[in-house]
């Protein structure tokens, strides 16, 4: 009996509560401001921020809200997946399973490859040989064996992942006043991109993604039944303002008129040592 009970205590020990939840949700769904220059690039500051800010409402919030409400109601493990499987059967379950696999494996490709391509503009040194690629190696290595020590060490490691990679951009949004108007006669080499307006929504939608995924935790999660409504809505707030702050802190160092500049440049100029 007292062997059991210690079980039980231990397994509870384990179980998320709020925040941890919270900073695994975020990095399930954003991973913070990187990937929106596209955005700025296709729409401009200023319709960007407009971009970033109906997105989450008519596209995150209601997913989120139904994630919530069914991780409450239905805490399965394996989430979505065991929702599909109850509802319409063992069929349909397997296909939303394959689906998802199948996605995950293009999608999951895109990171390392993103965390590839800032590093080697901040270190060209990466990018020489086969750098780059033993980066991304690195990152996925380790993306594994954080999932392999557990959901308690994921959410941990994301919470502290959270604070440092958003300290980049908290650290614009101070400096920013400091330097408004800063790119008032700066000189910008025409952008590359090819994204539109249209591609900049698409990119945003993609950026506001994956709240399914918070789901297929659920038998972790301490009182899902509480803990999951809440931590929807904050992760919501959350993300929608690590993408939509920075950009507009940078929007107040534009030239009038000018409403699709290098997002680096424009980051560059609320720092002080740029």
């Amino acid at each position: 009996m007292a062997t059991l009970s210690a079980r039980v205590q231990s397994e509870q020990l384990v179980r998320l509560t709020l925040w941890p939840l919270v900073a695994a949700t975020f990095f399930m769904v954003s991973g913070g401001t990187y990937g929106t220059e596209d955005i700025v690039h296709g729409a401009g500051y200023g319709r960007a921020i407009l971009i970033l800010l109906l997105t989450p409402l008519l596209w995150s919030l209601p997913t989120a809200f139904m994630i919530g409400e069914l991780s409450s109601a239905l805490p399965f493990e394996g989430g979505y997946y065991a929702w599909v499987r109850r509802a319409m059967g063992n069929f349909w379950g397997f296909q939303e399973a394959w689906l998802s696999l199948v996605a995950s494996i293009f999608d999951m490709a895109i990171y390392p490859t993103l965390f590839v391509a800032y590093l080697t503009r901040m270190f060209p040194w990466f990018a020489e040989g086969h750098r780059g690629v033993m980066v991304g190696l690195a990152v996925v290595v380790i993306c594994v064996l954080l999932n392999i020590a557990g959901v308690r060490v994921v959410s941990t490691t994301s919470l502290w992942l959270f604070f440092a990679l958003s300290a980049p951009f908290a650290l614009i949004v101070v400096l920013a006043p400091f330097k408004f108007g800063a790119l008032v006669h700066a000189a910008t080499t025409p952008t590359t991109s090819t994204v539109d307006i249209i591609g900049g929504l698409l990119i945003a939608m993609w950026n506001y993604m994956g709240w399914d995924n918070a789901s297929t935790i659920a038998t972790e999660v301490e009182r899902p039944q509480r803990t999951y409504p809440r931590a929807m809505l904050v992760a919501v707030t959350i993300v929608s303002l690590s993408y939509i702050v920075p950009v507009a802190a940078a929007l107040g160092k534009l030239v009038p008129g000018r409403i699709s500049p290098e997002w680096s440049e424009a980051r560059c100029s609320a720092l002080p040592w740029c």
